[in-house]
């Protein structure tokens, strides 16, 4: 048996690559073998050498394509990704700091996909979730149709049936994307619309994706390292390094046609 670990460190992101990969080998399902899929434009990663990571050169897409498209990046390595038994994807921050078993996190017998409820709407009502409502995406969810609202920084399942799922998921956010329509939250946006009409969901407390930065009623046992503590969420995506290249850019049109 073999579980998938999807994780995508682009451009900064590849400083918690690191402490990931040490607490998911030590604390997470331990009695089943992992193999790695690192998706990332770093030259050289942490134990790149290892034999159960597989490094997958990816672009650095900005933002807000590298989580848009996370699932066509992880489609590209189906074949792979297909000869292990169940798949999971983390967000780049997470870290392990507590013993999970493969009885509390994979799905069981009645079960196809693991979910975590989202740790900021874990005690709202329905009509708070930040469903995409925009009805011409085909991410949109009706106030009816929807029960949970589930964080993309962890999402999976058994293998065949979460390929499936990114599959159609992808298809979704190009038709989007062609009718000029990015849905609200992204990549989460379409998981919550996949997940919205089905029954056979393992369901995951906040304590698998706690914020470091939160007092919350759950236990700490995956934690979703607080990014300011890293520059913030603009530093890591690189938007204020493009907006840097943007003004010089412009600076050096304008001295050029003062010299000339």
């Amino acid at each position: 048996m073999k579980i998938a670990i999807l994780y995508i460190c682009t451009g900064k992101y590849n400083i918690f690559w690191k402490d990931f990969y040490l607490s998911c080998e030590k604390y997470f399902i331990t009695d089943i073998e992992k193999e790695y899929f690192v998706f990332t434009d770093a030259d050289i990663i942490d134990f790149e050498e290892n034999k159960n990571i597989h490094k997958i050169y990816q672009n650095d897409l900005g933002w807000p394509d590298n989580t848009l498209m996370r699932y066509e990046m992880f489609l590209k390595q189906k074949e792979l990704i297909l000869k292990t038994d169940y798949t999971f994807f983390f967000n780049a921050n997470a870290l392990f700091i507590k013993m999970i078993s493969k009885d509390e996190f994979l799905p069981d017998d009645t079960e196809r996909f693991t979910a975590a409820i989202h740790p900021g709407f874990y005690k709202y009502s329905i009509d708070k979730f930040p469903y995409e409502r925009n009805s011409g995406s085909l991410a949109f969810i009706n106030f009816d149709d929807g029960h949970y609202y589930f964080q993309g920084a962890i999402n999976g399942g058994l293998t065949k049936d979460f390929v499936q799922a990114l599959e159609l998921m992808n298809s979704n956010i190009k038709t989007d994307k062609e009718n000029g329509i990015v849905a609200i939250w992204h990549d989460e946006s379409h998981w919550n619309k996949f997940l919205s009409d089905k029954p056979y969901i393992k369901k995951l407390s906040s304590s698998y994706i706690y914020p470091e930065n939160l007092d919350l009623p759950f236990e700490k046992i995956i934690l979703m390292r607080d990014k300011n503590k890293y520059g913030g969420h603009n530093n890591l995506r690189g938007e204020k390094l493009k907006f840097k290249g943007v003004v010089v850019k412009i600076i050096k049109k304008i001295i050029k046609k003062i010299i000339n």
